[in-house]
């Protein structure tokens, strides 16, 4: 109870600081405090990011002991933190929220451009290989044998790409199997889906997908952990051998941090006593790693020369390009693929296209407390409380309150004081000061949407024409993403009239309120993303898991609002259709609908709009329309792209909610 009443101070503490704070002066932290070199109660913490190929529960127990390992050997607090996105980790890693990562070579690439990333170690594996190969998986008992009977692209087929970000799961296939035969994968499926290794072979595995991308380690990862589901998998495709995954920190790191980093990476599993040794490779086995090895930006050299392949291939078989324009697009990758064979890479360089990455390098602190402020601080709170008291204490003539009433309403004061505080800390609220201090990371980040030069004709021509590419693929996703709203919205209607009505106390007995309430609970309680991922086990990736997961979440929404009209309605026409000697159903029918109508209409419309917003998050699970290709645009850092369906989103909601006022006018 002590550990939860000085957590609960500390944070409320935190928060009544953060109202002073515009006017304290900021603290530059002690330098040994930057270094870690203090004593533990300040040292310094370093942010690690993992990228989870496998699920975040799986990650966190093989990781935790390395990270451990990591902590003791370098003094540093290494916060570790699991990300399924690579974009998100990129980020993270350009506005310095982690300091360095594990990534896989494409989305280090990535971060070597987008982040200002330098790669300073990679891993082998426990036979001490340096590489693994991309490949394709189906189910065992599939009658898919070859690459030749899934590019018949006659879009019978649901098939599974990685994350646009990796290697083996997006680039190494993009580039021999799709780019040389110019397939559109989005063409040549039926449907076509974005997820982790894990995901897609579960996936292909219970036959949700047909084919899907994964990578010889992640297959072996799984052989270990989850035997039942690697038994279900065959590969139809090996790819030729890509290097070890590298390890990457900010360039701007503290020259200690990287020295510290450094020493761990080199030596651990190979320095110490045997037993120290053995204890150390035995951490390393369920992350199957073996040793080690220094590494830099040139290992990532076969990606980029992967990279412009792929590209060179589609220029050449681009139809949209005229003969001058494809000669030349051709004639500039080819100059790049001669300077990447010759060694000159400019990997780093070409983040200065993005703008700067972010600010500073210095290691994230543990803030430290002025407990004198704090104890002056928790004062005022308590005279907050008196205050409230004294304030609610009866005046001068009229009705007095009774002092079990004043001090009833200060002790609920209290509460919600004290709910507050007992939510700062895992709210992460004591960080909101960031929003004001980052400020200027989230304009960079913004600008990406716009054109990079506006004062230029041709960069303000090259944008728009990509806006309106973006415009014309995201309208007719739109549509579709309307088209599942409208009839999830519609059957929602249709179910929540009778459990609405069944939910309402001045309808139904007790006896079937309280349980059609509760099934109406766990409806409104699951995400819609849940509730689709349900639905896709059975009907397959594509729209109709989409309407069903918003039919049933709705039904749950409705129903609640449907039930609480009808419990106020006036009671005065009811009886009197009681009186004329009606039925029960009459009485609902003629007494409690009319009454009700006008505001199940307006529910039902608000719904509408909310469910056109929420089916663009459907689509990151395949489930249709639009969010579908925004969540692949977001993930590919292609912030025009981006721009255009965000724009398209935007437009299509406010019709929308135009509309829905025009209807309610009408019928209201």
């Amino acid at each position: 109870m002590s550990g939860w009443v000085t957590k609960s101070l500390r944070a409320l503490v935190t928060g009544l600081g953060l109202m002073l704070a515009a006017c304290a002066p900021a603290s530059t932290p002690d330098a040994d405090e930057t270094t870690g070199s203090g004593p533990a109660a300040s040292r310094g913490t370093l942010n690690f990011g993992i990228i989870a190929t496998e699920s975040s529960s799986n990650q966190s127990a093989n990781w935790q002991p390395l990270i451990d390992a990591m902590s003791e050997w370098t003094g540093y607090d290494i916060q570790p933190f699991y990300a399924s996105d690579y974009a998100g980790m990129i980020q993270g890693m350009r506005y310095n929220s982690v300091q360095f990562a594990w990534f896989s070579n494409f989305s280090g690439l990535q971060a070597v451009r987008l982040a200002d990333g330098e790669v300073f170690a990679k891993a082998t594996y426990p036979d001490g290989s340096e590489g693994y190969n991309s490949v394709l998986i189906v189910p065992a008992d599939s009658d898919i044998y070859s690459l030749d009977d899934i590019l018949t692209c006659d879009r019978s087929l649901d098939f599974g790409m990685g994350d646009p970000n990796s290697t083996s799961g997006y680039l190494v296939p993009s580039a021999f199997i799709f780019a040389p035969r110019n397939i559109d994968p989005a063409e040549c499926f039926n449907s076509v889906r974005n997820a982790n290794h894990e995901a897609n072979a579960v996936a292909v595995a219970n036959g949700l997908i047909d084919v899907g991308t994964n990578n010889t380690t992640s297959l072996t990862v799984l052989h270990g952990s989850r035997p039942e589901i690697a038994s279900r998998i065959r590969t139809i495709w090996t790819s030729p051998a890509i290097g070890t995954d590298p390890i990457i920190w900010r360039n701007d790191l503290d020259e200690e941090a990287k020295l510290r980093l450094q020493s761990f990476f080199m030596n651990y599993g190979r320095r110490g006593t045997p037993e120290e040794i053995a204890e150390a490779r035995a951490v390393l086995e369920p992350l199957f790693f073996g040793l080690f090895l220094p590494a830099s930006n040139t290992h990532l050299d076969p990606i980029v020369q992967l990279e412009i392949v792929r590209d060179l291939i589609l220029a050449r078989n681009n139809t949209d390009l005229t003969d001058a324009e494809r000669a030349q697009r051709v004639a500039e990758l080819e100059a790049r693929l001669a300077e990447v064979e010759a060694g000159n890479t400019e990997l780093v360089s070409l983040s200065s296209a993005t703008g700067q990455a972010g600010n500073g390098g210095e290691a994230e602190l543990e803030s430290t407390r002025n407990w004198p402020l704090m104890g002056g601080l928790v004062f005022l709170a308590g005279l907050l409380l008196a205050g409230l008291l004294w304030a609610g204490a009866p005046r001068g003539p009229g009705p007095k309150l009774p002092l079990t009433e004043r001090l009833a309403n200060a002790f609920i004061a209290a509460g919600v004081i004290i709910i507050l505080v007992w939510s700062f800390d895992p709210a992460d609220m004591d960080r909101s000061y960031l929003l004001v201090e980052n400020f200027g990371d989230m304009q960079e980040f913004l600008a990406g949407f716009f054109p990079d030069d506006i004062s230029s004709a041709a960069s303000r021509g090259a944008y728009w024409t990509e806006l309106r590419a973006g415009i014309a693929e995201a309208v007719p996703q739109m549509i579709i993403t309307v088209q599942i709203a409208i009839w999830g919205t519609f059957i929602a209607v249709i179910a929540a009239i009778p459990f609405g009505l069944l939910s309402a106390r001045n309808v139904a007995p007790g006896w079937v309120v309280q349980p059609v309430r509760r099934l109406m609970d766990v409806f409104r309680s699951i995400n819609e993303l849940i509730i689709a991922l349900i639905f896709i086990a059975a009907v397959g990736l594509g729209p109709l898991a989409g309407v069903m997961a918003l039919a049933i979440h709705t039904t749950g929404v409705l129903a609640k609002l449907f039930s609480e009209a009808v419990e106020a309605i006036d009671h005065g026409p009811v009886e009197g259709v009681r009186a004329t000697g009606a039925l029960p159903l009459h009485e609902v029918i003629w007494g409690v609908i009319p009454q009700v109508a006008p505001l199940w209409t307006s529910f039902g419309l608000y719904r509408f709009e909310s469910n056109a917003r929420s089916a663009t998050v459907l689509g990151l699970i395949g489930a249709g329309g639009i969010g579908q290709i925004l969540f692949e645009a977001v993930r590919a850092f292609d912030y025009q792209r981006t721009a255009a369906i965000v724009i398209v989103i935007i437009l299509a909601v406010s019709a929308i909610d135009m509309m829905s006022q025009l209807l309610r006018k009408r019928l209201l």
